[in-house]
């Protein structure tokens, strides 16, 4: 199989780029180790729903009014959102568990959410893509750099195969890219080193969602918010659906991974007495959980990334490669972007960036373009 550009990734770069690619008139492939597309993006509803087709953001969930991307692509798609909850006083657990709710002050004021969750983004731009391009469960195993072209050995379910492309546009997390891929010939220390200390954003991260009947922490007052210096969560938001059907909350795990690997029963148990304890005991009996530990994802995190990020890291574009891989293969994903790395928007920003990148580039024919 041969394209003109290949991409790693069916996450939100990937996909954005897929599109802005397919608009320019650039043959590409895109592969995605997963049987799924989104990557760190997924919305699901809860196991025992039933009628209530709502879904609940286990990757990121919101987006912010100064992140012009995002808010232009949302248009192009025709996708609605809504401004999450807000209103009503934060909550702060001590260590000693003491609890207080009288803080009249809002974390997330402005923070947007996405009507039917993010999955709902995914959704769309797959849509606008032929079907035959997307290629779901093949893994890349290695790239081989040829005179004219860069030869990558795809692992798919019980064969092997190999795709040939001008350019190759790694659209998946620096550090996974650097522990997954092998490059032929190999890349420069240097280089390998700064991709390799990129912090993967999501992959020390676990998140608990808690879905009621309804939002009773908004007639009682409360915003959603909570801090907690106790845990399980250390942190948590309003995630109820802009559908009204019912209310959910959502926290961040505060266990660290060597502590919390093959524990999920007992944090998530853990997880709703502690809602109980910051918002009543209306919370102890949610009528459905959802549980997401990105730490064990392999598609997402490695051995590095066991130290969850408490604050947010530097991020930015990688600097040139060198031969042969300069103008060659080009990195895009959220932890890439130059002004919004680890956001959704920076995701789409480093779209934006190897968008340029690759057209310009000698690897891809301008005839290429608008054909």
């Amino acid at each position: 199989m041969q394209a003109d550009v290949l991409i790693i990734g069916g996450g939100l770069s990937g996909l954005r780029l897929a599109q802005l690619l397919s608009v320019a008139g650039i043959d590409f492939r895109l592969i995605e180790a997963r049987n799924r597309l989104g990557g760190r993006i997924l919305s699901l509803p809860t196991p025992d729903g039933g009628d209530n087709d709502d879904r609940y953001d286990l990757g990121p969930a919101w987006f912010w009014p100064d992140q012009p991307r995002i808010h232009r692509l949302l248009n192009e798609l025709d996708l609605a959102w809504f401004e999450r909850m807000s209103s009503g006083n934060l909550v702060v657990q001590e260590q000693s568990g003491e609890v207080r709710n009288n803080f009249p002050f809002s974390t997330m004021a402005g923070a947007r959410r996405l009507v039917g969750g993010m999955q709902t983004l995914i959704e769309a731009l797959a849509q606008r893509l032929e079907s035959s391009r997307l290629l779901l469960g093949q893994r890349l195993q290695s790239l081989e750099a040829g005179d004219c072209r860069i030869e990558a050995r795809i692992e798919t379910p019980g064969e092997h195969e190999t795709i040939s492309a001008r350019a190759v546009v790694i659209a998946v997390p620096p550090r996974l890219a650097m522990e997954s891929i092998t490059f032929t010939p190999r890349m420069d220390p240097r280089f390998a080193r700064i991709l390799s200390s990129t912090p993967t954003w999501m992959a020390g991260q676990a998140k608990f969602v808690a879905v009621y009947d309804r939002p009773f922490w908004q007639a009682n007052g409360l915003s959603g918010d909570a801090f907690s210096r106790l845990g399980p969560l250390f942190e948590v938001h309003d995630a109820s659906p802009a559908s009204g059907r019912a209310g959910a909350l959502f926290g961040f795990v505060g266990v660290p991974v060597e502590k919390r690997r093959g524990y999920d029963d007992a944090i998530i148990n853990a997880s709703i007495a502690q809602m109980a304890q910051l918002f009543g005991e209306e919370a102890e009996v949610p009528r459905g959980v959802l549980f997401r530990d990105w730490s064990s994802d392999r598609f997402t995190a490695t051995a590095s990334d066991g130290v969850g990020n408490l604050t947010h890291p530097s991020y930015g574009p990688t600097p040139p490669l060198d031969a042969p891989w300069r103008d060659r293969v080009f990195f895009a994903s959220s932890e890439t972007g130059r002004q919004y790395g680890g956001y959704l928007e920076g995701a789409l920003e480093a779209a934006d960036h190897v968008l340029g990148e690759v057209i310009s580039a000698s690897a891809v024919p301008k005839k290429a373009v608008g054909r």
